[in-house]
């Protein structure tokens, strides 16, 4: 896109021709992998500005309209302030809240992952987060969780909603909050439970003990899965019919203690009472038949198979538990 809406543009090609040696490289085909792989790119298009000895003078993601591909080609060209004159300084030991916020600015526009901790270190040096500026950098690199700034975001929730929406504050969070699994993939159960106690402070403990069964159940744990679901539906009963008829269903084919199976049983009447189905109807049958209730077994059985007919749906796999329910 950029090469048919912004390259043509006049100012574009009088600036780029003026101040640099243009070249546009297809990054998947020919030496375009071994130069991805030299330069670190990940996404398309990225921008590369380079000296002569090959180094990246400055770097950039994504479409720019010319206007803006114009400004980032002469922070390019400007020696105090692309970004090899900002990580050089950086590099030194220079800290001071300018240095801070421009490398935090440069290294977001290159999708570099130190953005956040350059972020972190940026908000140290300021006395007021409360500031417009301040809140506007939250908001825009702040990504650990356990950093200040979040700390100060969730401290300050209503004040953040207030300038931006319930909706943006929301849709941070839930970002922030995806991101930091994605990019920490090994972390521990406990581990996890923290990320979201952090993040969501007031419904944390639940969200946790939900994610306990996703945990223990992508292990193939079903022993602590059946512990951990027999925990959380007791903390925190459902009223949805489908989540009832999904987590009997998981003990139906995982759990044979007679004790699980009765809660089992509860979740799959439960589930039955608010909203019958061909569905849950099965497995309830299912479990009737496996806690050796014979008569209740097959009469949800005949039950869920009148009501797939009904809806036009298929009964086979019904039909067969009830032949084995009646010995056949």
């Amino acid at each position: 896109m950029m090469a048919s809406r912004v390259f043509p543009d006049s100012a574009v090609g009088l600036y780029f021709n003026a101040h640099f040696v243009n070249l546009k490289t297809d990054m998947e085909k020919g030496e375009g992998p071994g130069l991805a792989q030299r330069y670190g790119v990940e996404f398309f298009p990225t921008l590369l500005f380079l000296n002569g000895e090959g180094q990246v003078v400055h770097k950039a993601v994504g479409y720019h309209n010319a206007e803006e591909f114009l400004k980032l080609a002469k922070t390019a060209a400007d020696p105090s302030a692309n970004l090899l004159s900002l990580e050089t300084r950086y590099k030194k030991g220079e800290r001071n809240a300018d240095l801070l916020k421009a490398l935090t600015d440069a290294k977001n526009a290159a999708f570099d992952p130190a953005t956040g901790q350059l972020a972190n270190e940026y908000l140290k040096t300021q006395t007021n987060l409360s500031s417009p500026e301040n809140m506007d950098f939250i908001m825009r690199y702040v990504d650990d969780p356990f950093s200040e700034g979040f700390r100060f975001l969730q401290k300050n929730r209503t004040a953040f909603e207030d300038k931006f929406s319930q909706k943006e504050v929301k849709q941070k969070l839930d970002g922030l909050f995806e991101n930091y699994l994605q990019s920490h993939p090994n972390l521990q159960l406990g581990e996890v439970q923290r990320l979201y106690g952090a993040v969501y402070p007031e419904q944390g403990e639940r969200l946790a003990s939900n994610y306990r069964l996703t945990y223990y159940q992508q292990r193939e744990d079903m022993v602590n899965f059946a512990k951990a679901a027999l925990d959380h539906y007791t903390r925190y009963p459902s009223n949805d019919a489908d989540e009832l008829n999904e987590i009997a269903f998981l003990f139906v084919q995982n759990v044979t203690e007679p004790a699980l199976l009765q809660e089992a049983l509860k979740w799959a009447e439960q589930s039955v009472s608010i909203r019958e189905s061909h569905y849950n109807q099965d497995t309830l049958a299912r479990l009737y038949f496996k806690t050796g209730k014979k008569k209740q077994a097959a009469a949800a059985a005949r039950r869920s198979i009148q009501l797939a007919k009904t809806a036009g749906e298929d009964a086979s796999q019904t039909e067969q538990l009830l032949e084995k329910i009646n010995g056949k």
